[in-house]
């Protein structure tokens, strides 16, 4: 459905994979749209995409998925192998979902994995990024009275709307209380002697640790890490040499020795039961974000209802589990828990 409101003016703040996929979707629906971002970050080139998750956040990836495909982000997909007992029910699901699932021993794991075709692959997040048009800026929101404004270089600015969707950054770019905590998740680059890691995913939920493919042409070299949260504040990386060697011993449990050659993060947002969260947080203010961890699986699906939502001036019926509403009540003292894409 396509819908003509030419009046309303929107500004966004937070040009990463959730602010670029609305932009986008605002600007296809004729919408006077800026995108504001610092540009603090460099964004990853590729990211994983997967359908293998659980309940709604299944039909998100899915609408993920077709923005992708609508916008030509460019998507690779491969093979995935899930090591450990997963719920009957889950695997149903993703099969339902569409995608292809047999359970076979595979040599080269040396196990019996869950083997998904047509639920994984690798999205070029850095192409959606980069090639979104924005406007850099540091800039804030600052909401007085009920009412939110844009500020840059100490002067305001008024808009019809303004979405906040800065990830791991949002908490500290407006004047009231967000019910998230931010945290740091890193993974290593690593060379290892079975050349099949370079062109399959794994999730391997014995030993706990994912591995999915740099460039996917067959060479040996792989993303890795666990997916552990580090409570911090942005640009502060914590990752000890203890950590890094425990997870390397791990993945040589189920592959054998690998090289660690390079070691990176980012910096993520969680809400404390750990799934995203959008909704009003002022007159003409929206709130997206904590989407701990799994933002190329469902962002552009969660923008995508957020967008319909405005559009609409209907709030959504279906997937009301990820409105902020939910969350009244925060004190800000909560765990951060297990990423939500984690089985």
């Amino acid at each position: 459905m396509t819908y003509q409101h030419y009046d309303l003016k929107v500004i966004i703040v937070g040009g990463g994979i959730v602010g670029s996929s609305i932009y986008r979707l605002l600007k296809k629906n004729g919408i006077e749209v800026q995108l504001i971002d610092p540009k603090v970050k460099r964004p990853f080139p590729s990211l994983i995409h997967s359908l293998l998750l659980k309940g709604k956040d299944i039909e998100l990836a899915k609408l993920s998925l077709n923005f992708y495909k609508k916008f030509n982000i460019p998507y690779y997909p491969f093979k995935s192998y899930t090591l450990g007992k997963i719920n009957s029910s889950i695997i149903d699901s993703w099969i339902s979902a569409g995608v292809n699932i047999n359970v076979k021993y595979v040599n080269w794991i040396n196990d019996q994995a869950i083997e998904a075709i047509g639920g994984d692959g690798l999205v070029s997040i850095g192409s959606l990024i980069n090639s979104t048009e924005k406007i850099i800026y540091q800039s804030n929101i600052v909401i007085d009275k009920g009412k939110g404004f844009v500020k840059i270089n100490n002067k305001l600015y008024e808009s019809d709307l303004i979405i906040l969707s800065a990830g791991a950054w949002s908490k500290y770019l407006i004047n009231v209380k967000l019910p998230v905590k931010t945290y740091y998740c890193w993974a290593s680059l690593f060379l290892s002697k079975k050349k099949e890691v370079g062109s399959n995913i794994i999730y391997d939920y014995v030993n706990n640790f994912y591995s999915r493919p740099v460039i996917g042409l067959g060479f040996p070299l792989a993303i890795m890490g666990d997916g552990k949260a580090i409570e911090t504040t942005p640009l502060q990386q914590n990752i000890c040499i203890e950590d890094k060697n425990e997870v390397s011993a791990r993945i040589s449990r189920r592959l054998g020795e690998v090289k660690e050659l390079y070691t990176s993060g980012s910096f993520c947002e969680a809400t404390p039961d750990m799934r995203p969260a959008y909704g009003k947080i002022a007159e003409n203010v929206y709130f997206i974000g904590g989407f701990n961890g799994y933002g190329a699986e469902v962002g552009p699906g969660l923008a995508h209802v957020l967008v319909e939502e405005i559009l609409s001036k209907k709030e959504d019926t279906y997937f009301t589990e990820y409105r902020l509403e939910r969350l009244n009540g925060y004190d800000g003292n909560f765990e951060i828990g297990q990423e939500p894409h984690e089985l």
